[in-house]
Formats: C-alpha cells, structure tokens, sequence
C-alpha cells in the first residue's frame, strides 16, 4: 500500500484509496464536523471556508465529503472511515455515519484555481454536470441571447444568415414561429440552435448570457434541482489564486456573487459551498484598501471557517501510523543506543509536545531506525516545499536514494539528519527558490574548500549538509548547534568529528557565531583576516575616551526615564549613563561635573572586588555630595578591552577600501567579526539592565532594583526632589532640549513682542501659531503670568515656580549687579527649576520685562547692542552664554537728572532705537547720534578745543562702554551742565569758525581785503589767456553763482578747488589748500612775468608758443615724472619712434596750457 503524492479533487472523487488510506486527526475533525452538519441539519450553515498550510489535508477532506454525499464510495468504506475517527472524535464518526444515509444524491461541482470570472465559473460548471446527468438546462436569458445572434447576422453577416435560414427551411421550420418558440424557453430549440451556431461558425461554442442577474440564475438551476430531488457540493479548491487574480474591474462584482452564493446555500438546502484555501480572506484583503476590507467584512459574516493546524504531535501520530502499518520486520533499537538516545533527548528540547515516556516510546522505539534528529528536521524540511504529510508519506515509503524504505533494507542503522539532504535535494539544478538558490551556492563553495588532503573528506561532506539543511529549515532558533548537538546528530561515536569541525574552521568554511553559540556555513575569503587584526591591535593604543565612545554606541540602553515625574510634569527627563573605569579614578572630581542630563548614573567598570578598596569610599563621598547614582559592575573593564580593540581595527578596516577590494569575502567576515565583537561588548554591559546584581550606591547607601519599573520610581523621587520648581509646560515640540525651526521661530516672534508690545494683550499675537501655542502653555496656563507682565506687577505671580524664579533672579542681580550671563543661564537650568534650554530666553525676557531698560550685555567688554529675540535665542541656546557677561543697574535721582537734561538739550538728536532700552543705553545712544550728525571736520580735526576733544572722545567711547562713559560725563557734567552745553555749542559752530578762517586767509594770500575786493583782483586776470588755470577758473565759477553770492562763494569755491566739501574736510585738507594756493599764485605770477620777459623756456611748435617755467619739483612731482619716464622706457621699444613722439606730443597737448 502506498500514498499518492497529492490530491487532485477533480478527478479523484470516489477514489476509495484516499478513504482506506486516510488517517483522521483533530484538527480534521472541526471541519468535517461543521460541514456534514450542513447536510443533516437544518439550521446549520453551508457555506464553508477551509484555510490551513499547504499539504495540511485540506483537499483530501473535501474530497472524501464530496465523496461521500455524492454516494460515490460503499458503505463499508464509510464505516471504516467511521471506524477511524471513532478514536478521534465520537461526534464526528456519528456525523459520517448520519450524512451517509441521507436519501439525497449531491453532484460534486468542483473548482480550482482562477477559472476567470466567478459567476460564470459557477454556472458553466453547474450546467455541465448537470448535462452529464442527462438533465438539460436552459437559463433566463438565452432566448434574448439567441435572438441577438440572429439579428446581429442579419444585419451584419448576410451570409451567415442566408446559411441559418436555408437550414430553417430544409429542416421545415419557418422563421417567424421558430423564434416565438425560441422566446417560450422551448429548450429543444435553444438546443437545436446551439448545434447549429457551432456548424454556421466554424466549431465556435454557443456562449450562455452571464450578464443576467446571478441569483435569478442560480435559482432557476435550484428549480431544476428540486424537480429532480438531487443537490450540488460546490467545491472551490485553490480559491486564493481566484483572488488573487481578481482584477479591479471585477472585483465589486465578484464580491457580490459569492456572497449571494454564500446567502442563497445558507438558505437552501440543495446547495452547499465549500471554499477551500491556504490562509484566511481577510489576509488577501488587508492590503488592498479600505473598500476591499469592507467588502469583505460583509462577506466574512455569511460563512464559517475552519481552520486546519499542523502541530508536532499530529505529525508524529501520522508518522508513526505510516512506519507500523508499512515496516515488516522493523529493526530494534540496542540498549545502549537507546540509554545515550534518551539521555540526548532529555538535554535537548526537540519534542516539547511529548513527555519523557512518549518520547521513550514514540521517538526512540516506535520511530527506529529514524534519527530524532532526522524525525525533528522532517516537519520543517517538508514545509519548504509546501508538502508538509504528503513529503512524509512519500519520504517514509520511498524506495529511491536517501528514502526511509530504501535505508532500511541496506542496513539497520539510524537514518542520519545528513541523509535527507540527498532525499530532498537529489539534483540542485531544479531548485528555483531564490532563498534556496543562495542556500546551495555556499553548500557548493564550502565542499569545493574542503582541503584535498582531508583523509575524512566524506565526514566532512556529510557535515556540510547537515549544517546547510539545519540553516534551510531555520532551525537554528529551536536548537543552537553546537560541538555537543552535532556530535549527537553524528551518533557520537564519530572520533574525528572535533578534528574535522576544527579543520573545517581553520579553512573558512564553518565558523563559530559567537553571538548566537553555533556553528554555522561560512562563504570565506583569501585573507588571513586574523593575522591582520592581530598586527594592527600590536600597534595601537586606543585612549579611554575611545573606548567609552565604543562602549557607549553598543549600549543597549544609554538613557533611563523618570515616568511618574515626567507624567506629572508633562516633559521629558532621563538620566544618562556615564562610564567610570580604573584610569579615571583619580580624575574622579572632573568626571562628576560632566553631567550633560537632568540624572547622572555612573557605569564603574571596576569590578565587584572593587568595594573594598579604599579609594572606592572616596568615590562614594564625591558621589554623594553630587547626587550621582552609581552601578559597580561586577567585572572591570580590562574582561573586554581586547574586544573593544577588535572593534576598532575592525571599523578602520571597514574604512579601508584597498584593503577590502583584495577579496570579496572580506568585507562580510568584518562585518561578522565586528558584530560578534560588538555584542561581546553589549553582553558585559548589559548587566544593568538585568537588575541580578545589588551593586546601586546613592549617597553612600547600598540600593537593589528589581526592574527598570523601579528604577524609575527612584529616579522620579530625585527629580522631585531635585527640581521641585519646574513649570509644567504642556508644550512637547517646545518643551524639549532640542526643538525645530518652526517652534523656535516661534519663540524669537513671541520675545520680539514681549519686548514691544509688554502692554498689549497676548503681547500682540495674532492668529494660532506656534507663539501662540508657546504663549499659552508658559503663560496662559500658568496662573495667567501674562497679566503680571501686562500690568508691569511682579508682586503677586500667582504660580509658584514663576513667583519663586523671579524672586531668586532679582536676588542675584540685586546682590551682583554684575557678572557671567552664564550664571543667570545656570539659575534657570539647573536645580530647583531645571528649566529647558529653548525656554529660558522667553522667560528670561518676561521675568524682567519690567527691567530690561536696566540689564545690558557685554562681550570681550564690548556692549551688545540691539537685543531681539533672535540674538537672545542664539546666545543662550546655540552659541552658549559663556562669552557674554551681563550689567544689571539701578539708576539713582541724580543720574536721573542728569539724563534728563541731556535728553531735552539734544533733542534734535533723539535715538528712537533705543527708546526701550535702558535709560543708560538710550542717552548714550542720543549723545552718539548727535556726534554723527556734527560735519566730519568737526569729528575728527585735532585743531579744536581741548575740552571738546576730550567730550568728544567720551561720546565715541560710549558705543563700546555706555555705562561707563556715561559715568564718566555725569561725574564732569552733573554739577557742570553749562560747561556740557557750550561744548555742544562749540562743535556746532565749529565748521561756521572755520569757514571764517579760512576765507580771511585765501584773502590775505590773494592780497585783498575782503569779499568785494576779490571781483576786482579776478577782473586783473585775462582767463582767455590761462584758460587752464584751476585758481582763476574755481574762483570765477564761485563769484558768478547768482545766489547766495557773498555767503555762499567759499563753499563753492573750496569744493571745486580741492574736489572736497568743506564739512567733509580733515586737517590735511586745510593744509592742502592753503599750499596749493601759495603755490597757484606764485606759479601764476612767475609765467606772467615769463611772458612779459621772453625769459623760461620756450616750447614752439607751428605759429604756437608757450614759455616753462623751470622749477625744482616737489616729492609728488618727482615721483610722475620716474614713473612717465620708466613706462616710456619699457615700452618704446615696441613702438615706432613716430608713435612715441607723438604720445608725448598728445600728453604735452592734454596737459600743458595751449601755446601762445
């Protein structure tokens, strides 16, 4: 007797074998349970679902129902299928036996697979078999479909038509009372038609009409079926390929047919729908949207499913079936295999579903000469190809290579894990899994790097399969393999099996995974990768820092949260971990101010030992002042620093891509070896996270935490403590130490207008932004702090931590007026408030809202100037305070005064920029606007009054250093202010002074008196004559300017002259002037007198002639002239003498008054 490898429900209905054969389950018996009660009873439901794994038996359970209610097999196959589930399940056996009585015949319709659209499926194949019972059956619609053909050919193919007609009328049928018969549903004509239409196109079928309504359909065919006392068992095998090859087009519509299908069985009894598929609907349709889901969520309600599992213990029940009803002379198991057998099976967990005594009994008895191993794989091996019983059975009787049969007549021996390798892979070419494909190309790369000189070459083969099918099954998870479970794989009696495992490693085709503590296949590569590691660890020295940062990115928990405090507080704090080894010991001080979280827990690497050294008490006392939780590790760190080297010359090795590119394997085995090493590494430091071991320290006390529960509960305790003055801010996206663009964004707008608007409601916001959002949760809903800002009324803040962090702030600048920003940063970040980094700066700004005006900031002793909300976010979040320094003052009557008389005396020069500021500011910045307001003479000329030089340069020192430049001018001025006054006189009058002087010495040099006399000493000047002339020309254009004449002519004058407006002038200016004017003058006398004496020398060139005075040139003029002369030189050897004559002559020309 044998098993057919699979089922097909089409054709083997009836087929006893599958009946004689079957062996019943639990798992079956649910199932056929609810589907025969379809049948027997009357308010049961039938319409099915099945869904199980592939090879669970599903269709070989439809098959021996459809069997039976089709009365397809004798009734003694059904009492020996009763007979068999009589050990199973009472109910079930009476079920079979009830359903075989029944005096209704119902016709298998069997299904599978995509047999295109649903409705039409059904139908065809209802009518089919009703056709083989010799019942014909004509369908609502056909007629319509019958007449259309006909009208369609007519119209379309006269030809056809002509043919159809002549075939009416050689059979005596005439056209117009065949097609009344034809719309009467006579079915001899619809019949006789079809034959016909089948001749007329060529063998083409007659196609039904499926477009009419499916239930009208269905219910006519149920008509039929109550006429003829029979019913249908419609079997849908395979129905996940129908769905999964469901179009959209068709999807709507086939939902609704079977669940009209589904609602018309569960009403009628002549027909029964059985969907039959490896997992269950909902899985098809949860991926396919919302709509699918709801459809199918309509269609789910109308079946009942059944669900087949595959458990060890049916699958061992089945095997053991199979061997005792096939084995003749089964072999025994020897004493002494047993005895090592059983004690194997009790140190490994192969069968949890068994007891000591089935195992005994089962497994090692009942299943012999089968390996337990070799019976554990069995199950996850068939799964692989979809078999699951069906592989069994065929395996169990197979009489080929590597089959159970096969073995057993060559020897008594157990049948070894290995040997299924070549029962189920007898050729890998027709392997096409892609999983599978990259299984055996390292099989084949591993046995292709067995040494040649290996004298155990087919111990070391059949390892080689054995590993790979363990990997193929993925049973790595269930049992590690290890030198032990291999060596009972092998029997244990295999002597060179350690020697082949370790030669097998040596060569790079197994090797040892010391994450997971098994052996398992490895690709391998050219490269000692080890000797390399070895060499670069020689020779490196990697410095504690390093070696924290590794062991801090393989930490697997680098951060622990107080939930309770968070919860309450509504943000988020944690404590961090800290690692403390031997070298930092005497550092220990430095380390504890390192706290970069709101809890510090100090990792000691030191080991266990390490409590009674006496530098420990010394960490204890330190840690205590600081309030650090402290964990000593029971191992110090020197038990992983080789690891810790691995993983840096493994990361560097990484890196190195010349290196990497020497073998292609040698990138995967790095990465191995790195993250082997790595959770070396993670393992040692995880002891933290156990909570086995009492080693916690606070203040000096010993601690035990049972869980990270618990140590949470202690940390939420010391936050309490620790900052019991946090503002709750219901802000999680501001609240935070890091926060996004948008929320500090947020921030800065929401600062700006506190500082322009502290008067306004909401300060001004508009609209929900994210400064709203801000505004409400740090002030709106604490106590309506705004209001206290709005009113400028800090006396009674009505939220404690905002009353107590307001009054401890003006204690500090109170008692230290000046100092580090830093420490002001401090007090809100640190304990009793604890505030987050992005919030400080808006309640910075709101905490002095009413004292800005007095709070200045300095860098490198330069002021700060324009504090906005954007500069206060940068300096306190981003760059950090530790540059700026602060000033905090309050300003007395006197100083009051005194900015009082400035501010009306230079009223003209208002700063309206500063007007918010503080007053200090704001005066000092009036003063400068005023100085930069005064002609640039005035700002920088050394001839001026000694007093005013000396207020002058107070005023420019102010843009540094306000505060003390003011203080400076209020110690000079206060009781002075006059002296003030006139200096400010002074330098506004100062360029009027200089006009003067300057027009009394052009006059004096020029040899006149006054302004009315200059008209006349130009009238003297013939500028035809000296139309070049810049002295005679400037002062002629400043003299005919018809307005503002006598006033005006010197600034005109002194502007054309020199090429600088007089309020732009410097002291070298002046002086520029005055030399250039004795120079014109002398210079103009001199060639009047040449002209008069014919004396100089005289340039003529045509009727032209001009006289050159000869004088000695200045510093300026001596320098033009090398520099002509040196360019003339370089250049005119590549020029033509013509040419360079005649440059000269044009320079002569351009520059030179015209000749005479």
């Amino acid at each position: 007797m044998t098993f057919k490898t699979s089922v097909n429900i089409k054709f083997d209905i009836g087929n006893t074998v599958f009946i004689k054969r079957y062996i019943s389950t639990p798992s079956h018996a649910e199932a056929i349970n609810g589907i025969i009660e379809g049948f027997i009873k009357e308010d049961a439901n039938r319409a099915h679902i099945l869904v199980g794994p592939y090879g669970t038996g599903k269709s070989l359970l439809a098959n021996i129902i459809a069997s039976m209610v089709s009365k397809s097999v004798s009734s003694e196959d059904v009492n020996s299928l009763v007979n068999k589930f009589i050990q199973v399940d009472d109910s079930t056996a009476h079920h079979i036996s009830e359903v075989s009585q029944l005096e209704r015949r119902y016709l298998p319709i069997i299904l599978s697979g995509d047999e295109g659209r649903f409705r039409q499926s059904i139908l065809s194949n209802l009518l089919k078999k009703l056709h083989e019972e010799n019942i014909h059956v004509t369908l609502p619609g056909v007629s319509s479909k019958v007449i259309e053909t006909i009208t369609s050919w007519k119209q379309s193919f006269p030809e056809t038509y002509n043919l159809f007609h002549t075939r009416l009328l050689s059979e005596g049928k005439e056209i117009e009372p065949w097609i009344t018969e034809i719309n009467k549903q006579n079915e001899k004509e619809i019949s006789y038609f079809s034959e016909l239409y089948s001749q007329l196109t060529s063998g083409a079928s007659f196609d039904i009409d499926y477009n009419q309504s499916f239930i009208t359909q269905i219910e006519y065919v149920l008509k039929i079926l109550h006429e003829n006392n029979i019913g249908v068992f419609i079997v849908y095998d395979e129905f996940a390929r129908f769905l999964q090859g469901l179009n959209d087009s068709k999807f709507n519509e086939a939902m609704q047919d079977i669940q009209d299908l589904a609602e018309i069985a569960n009403r009628n009894e002549l027909i029964h729908l059985l969907l039959v598929t490896h997992k269950g609907l909902r899985q098809y349709f949860s991926g396919l949207g919302e709509e699918a889901i709801s459809e199918f969520q309509r269609i789910e309600k109308r079946f009942r499913q059944y669900f087949i599992k595959n458990d060890q213990a049916t699958f061992l029940r089945l095997a053991e079936i199979v061997i005792s009803e096939n084995l003749e002379n089964k072999p025994e198991i020897s004493n002494e295999l047993f005895e090592y057998s059983r004690d194997k099976l009790r140190e490994y967990t192969l069968f949890p579903s068994l007891n000591q005594t089935e195992k005994e009994k089962l497994i090692l008895k009942g299943m012999y000469p089968l390996h337990p191993v070799s019976l554990f794989m069995l199950p996850q091996l068939t799964s692989v190809f979809g078999q699951n019983e069906r592989t069994l059975f065929t395996f169990l009787e197979s009489q080929d290579s590597g089959g159970f049969h096969n073995h057993i007549k060559k020897t008594n021996n157990y049948y070894l894990p290995h040997q299924l390798f070549d029962y189920f892979f007898p050729d890998s070419r027709d392997i096409t899994s892609e999983e599978l494909a990259g299984h055996f190309l390292l099989l084949k790369k591993a046995i292709a790097r067995i040494p040649s000189d290996l004298l155990q070459q087919e111990l070391a083969i059949n390892l080689i399969k054995f590993v790979s099918l363990w990997n193929i099954c993925g049973l790595q998870s269930e049992v590690r393999l290890t030198d032990e479970f291999i060596s009972f794989v092998f029997n244990g009696n295999n002597a060179d099996l350690e020697s082949v495992i370790q030669i097998l490693s040596d060569n790079k085709i197994l090797r040892y995974n010391r994450v997971s503590n098994y052996w398992e296949l490895f690709a391998g590569n050219s490269v000692n990768l080890q000797e390399r590691i070895e060499s670069d660890k020689a020779s490196l020295q990697i410095n504690k820092k390093i070696q924290k940062e590794i062991m801090f990115r393989n930490l697997s928990k680098k951060y622990y949260f107080p939930q309770q405090y968070n919860d309450t507080k509504g943000m988020t704090r944690f404590a961090s971990v800290q690692f403390v080894c031997d070298l930092d010991i005497p550092d220990y001080k430095s380390i504890v101010g390192e706290q970069v979280a709101d809890l510090t827990i100090q990792y000691l690497l030191l080991g266990s030992d390490y409590h009674n050294n006496e530098k420990f008490e010394e960490i204890l006392k330190i840690s205590k002042e600081s309030g650090t939780l402290l964990y000593l590790h029971s191992k110090p760190l020197v038990v992983i620093q080789e690891e810790l080297k691995n993983i840096f010359v493994l990361e560097q090795l990484l890196k190195n891509k010349a290196f990497i590119e020497e073998d292609k394997g040698i990138k995967e085995e790095i990465i191995l070896l790195l993250n082997e090493s790595k959770f070396m590494v993670s393992d040692y430091l995880d002891e933290i996270d156990t909570f086995s071991k009492d080693s916690w320290y606070y203040n000096g006390e010993k601690l035990s935490f049972i869980n990270d529960v618990t140590l949470g509960d202690f940390l939420s305790e010391k936050c309490h403590e620790l900052f019991r003055y946090t503002p709750v801010i219901l802000n999680d996206s501001f609240n935070r130490t890091i926060i996004s663009s948008p929320q500090k964004n947020g921030a800065i707008k929401l600062i700006d207008l506190m500082m322009e608007k502290p008067r306004f409601e909401r300060f001004g916001i508009e609209g929900n932004g994210p400064e709203y959002s801000i505004y409400a949760s740090v002030f709106k809903n604490n106590g309506r702090f705004d209001l206290n800002i709005n009113n400028a009324e800090f006396q009674n803040i009505q939220y404690e931590p905002y009353a107590v962090l307001r009054q401890r702030l003006i204690e500090l600048l109170d008692h230290k007026p000046y100092g580090e920003f830093k420490d002001i940063i401090n007090l809100f970040t640190d304990s009793p408030f604890g505030i987050r980094k992005p919030v400080v700066p808006v309640l910075l700004v709101a905490m002095l809202s009413d004292r800005l005006s007095e709070f200045m900031l300095y860098s490198n002793d330069m002021f700060v100037p324009g504090l906005n909300g954007n500069k206060l976010f940068e300096i306190i979040v981003e760059i950090g305070a530790g540059q700026y320094q602060y000033k905090y003052e309050r300003i007395d009557e006197k100083h009051i005064d005194f900015y009082r008389k400035i501010e009306v005396e230079f009223s003209n020069s208002t700063e309206g920029r500063l007007v918010n500021k503080s007053r200090t500011i704001f005066i000092a910045g009036t003063l400068l606007k005023w100085y930069r307001t005064l002609p640039r003479y005035t700002q920088l000329s050394n001839n001026v009054d000694d007093q005013f030089s000396w207020f002058r340069e107070c005023i420019r020192r102010s843009e540094i250093s306000p505060q003390e430049s003011m203080k400076i001018l209020f110690d000079k001025y206060y009781d002075e202010f006059d002296n003030m006054v006139s200096l400010k006189d002074y330098g506004e009058s100062r360029i009027n002074v200089l006009g003067k002087q300057l027009e009394d010495n052009i006059c004096s040099i020029l040899g006149v008196n006054n302004f009315n006399e200059l008209s006349g000493w130009l009238g003297k000047h013939d500028l035809n004559k000296n139309p070049r002339n810049n002295l005679l020309n400037s002062l002629n254009r400043a003299l005919h300017n018809e307005s503002d004449l006598e006033s005006g002519w010197l600034i005109r004058f002194v502007e054309m002259y020199v090429g600088v407006r007089l309020e732009d002038w410097s002291d070298a200016t002046y002086d520029i002037l005055i030399n250039q004017l004795n120079q014109d003058i002398l210079a103009h006398d001199t060639q009047e007198d040449l002209i008069k004496t014919d004396e100089g020398i005289p340039v003529q060139i045509g009727h032209s002639k001009k006289i050159i005075n000869e004088v000695d040139l200045s510093v300026k003029s001596k320098v033009m002239y090398d520099n002509l002369d040196r360019l003339i030189s370089v250049t005119k050897k590549s020029v033509s003498r013509q040419e360079l004559e005649f440059v000269v002559y044009k320079i002569f020309e351009k520059y030179v008054s015209d000749m005479e």
